[in-house]
Formats: C-alpha cells, structure tokens, sequence
C-alpha cells in the first residue's frame, strides 16, 4: 500500500493538480493511487520531493517526520516516563520526556511557548533525526509502539543534551566492553 492518495487529500490536492505539480498525467496518478500501477523510481522520487518525504514512506514504510515530531509533542504535553535503561555511568532508569526536553531546552536556551505545536519541535529538535535510531524509524518495515516511538525519540535528546565532552566519554565506555 502506498501513501500517495492519503498525502495528496491532506494536502488538499485533486489529482489533476498531483499529476500537473510533478509532471505526469491523471490517469496515472489515478493508476498509482488504486494500486494498477507502480511508478518507476523517478515518479517515486518526485512525488516524495513534492510531499517531502521519503521514497520509503511514500511506499508505506517507516514514519513520516509529523509523526515523530506529534509523538515527541505528546510525550511533553503528557508527562510521558521512560523507562529504558541508560548506559553506565549514569544510573536513573526513569525519565521524565518532560524534563529531559526540559533540560535540553535549558542547556541551549530554547524558550518553549505554553502551547506548543509542530512548528516549535520541528524548530529547534530537528537534531533528532541525526540519531540513527530514529532516522531509521523514517524507513523501516517494522512496526514500532507509540510508547517505543517516544522513547527512541527522548533518547535521542537526551543523547544530543550531553556535552559532548560526557558523550565522548561514554563512547569510550562502550568501546571498551
């Protein structure tokens, strides 16, 4: 299943419109829409630049960025706790997603409005997608809970909230063991 049709009705766009944006003809968005009709790699490459996605997602794999930016909202406005383990030497096994934001924020002197929305996270946590667990959540085949969404996504901050003079240390930590 693709997502073309889905991104093309959010993005309030007939077909006639797609089809004239990215150079191809109505029957044909209508083919790749219904499922009749593969587009070749190109046409893939076209319309995930029009949609700014990826190819990947534009195939139904992975998640779209929104959604990893509407789940990082969510574990903010509700408070969500983690509970992974963090590597040695740190200790606490339970996060708050609110204060490790919270702190990321502080450290780097981020303001967060009182409400905040998509456009505040994509701002100033765009960073999160350098991780490579969640870059990987943009194609993967797998299916992830919400609840493991957030956590990859809170670790991440976390990670990038280091100084990098702890991050250095906790590398050499790993490559050790």
């Amino acid at each position: 299943m693709n997502r073309i049709k889905e991104l093309r009705q959010e993005n309030k766009f007939s077909q006639i419109e797609l089809a004239n944006k990215v150079h191809a003809s109505n029957q044909a968005i209508s083919a790749y829409e219904s499922g009749t009709r593969e587009p070749k790699e190109p046409m893939w490459q076209a319309l995930a630049d029009f949609f700014n996605v990826s190819v990947d997602y534009l195939k139904g794999y992975g998640y779209s960025k929104d959604y990893i930016y509407k789940q990082l909202d969510d574990a903010y406005k509700k408070d969500y706790l983690l509970t992974f383990e963090l590597e040695p030497p740190f200790t606490n096994t339970f996060i708050s997603a609110r204060d490790e934001i919270e702190n990321y924020c502080k450290q780097n002197k981020i303001s967060i409005p009182k409400d905040t929305d998509l456009d505040f996270w994509k701002t100033n946590f765009n960073f999160i997608f350098k991780d490579r667990s969640v870059n990987r959540l943009l194609t993967t085949k797998d299916s992830y809970s919400d609840d493991d969404i957030k956590e990859i996504i809170i670790n991440a901050i976390y990670w990038y909230g280091l100084n990098p003079h702890t991050r250095e240390l906790v590398n050499k930590l790993n490559h050790k063991s």
